[in-house]
């Protein structure tokens, strides 16, 4: 089912969100920061006592001390384990903060992806360049879309987190298009995904398979559609 709010105007580059847009990201973070918390207690007994939601509540309070890190989920997750550590007496090297982060980064791309999604990009890649625009740190080539995108964003080396209009001003750019709004794109998120896009001056398709009249309590401004499911979205640009 899908749901329009104004007139879909030409675009050829489509933008993707990662997590809980192209598979459910819940169930893996659950996972990733259950062994994190575990491998952190390993090598830093002092925060063994520390569970996954200890450093959830560790990184809540980091957000909200710093807007920009709340939208970079890498930056973020490295500050919190900074923060910990010192908190219980230990002052992290930055070999030690590596090896955490990439064991989380490890465990974080194990995602398997659903085969009606790899068909629905492989027939979408033939159409439009397709792009990834996230604020996670899922990887593309890790789990195992690389092939259908020709690039990928996400905050770093100066780029802010949506809902900032960083990313989407870098694909702009990267494909020197004439007008924001030949950027669709495409994600689960009322604030970052839906305002980060139109604050851009691009088109989105909001992807909200939950009730609709809930969601958009969550956000002051309505995207181009709004689709239930990812068929939808093969069904509305056939």
């Amino acid at each position: 089912m899908w749901q329009f709010y104004r007139r879909l105007q030409p675009f050829s580059v489509i933008s993707f969100d990662l997590d809980d847009t192209l598979y459910n990201n819940k169930p893996i973070m659950t996972h990733a920061e259950q062994h994190i918390a575990e491998y952190i207690g390993q090598r830093v007994p002092a925060v063994s006592h520390m569970n996954a939601a200890d450093w959830r509540q560790l990184r809540e309070q980091v957000a909200g001390r710093n807007r920009e890190l709340a939208s970079d989920m890498t930056a973020l997750r490295e500050a919190a384990v900074i923060d910990g550590l010192r908190q219980f007496g230990t002052e992290p090297t930055q070999a030690l903060v590596d090896d955490i982060m990439e064991e989380f980064l490890n465990v974080r791309n194990q995602v398997t992806i659903d085969e009606h999604v790899h068909q629905l990009l492989a027939r979408l890649a033939t159409q439009y360049a397709l792009v990834a625009v996230s604020n996670g740190n899922a990887d593309i080539q890790r789990i195992g879309l690389g092939q259908y995108f020709q690039a990928a964003w996400r905050p770093g080396q100066g780029l802010r987190g949506k809902p900032f209009t960083d990313m989407f001003a870098a694909v702009h750019d990267r494909f020197s298009l004439q007008r924001p709004s030949q950027i669709l794109h495409i994600g689960d998120h009322p604030v970052s995904d839906v305002e980060g896009a139109l604050g851009f001056g691009a088109q989105v398709v909001w992807y909200s398979p939950t009730d609709a009249a809930a969601d958009t309590k969550q956000t002051t401004r309505l995207p181009t559609a709004r689709i239930e499911d990812l068929q939808a979205l093969a069904d509305l640009l056939r």
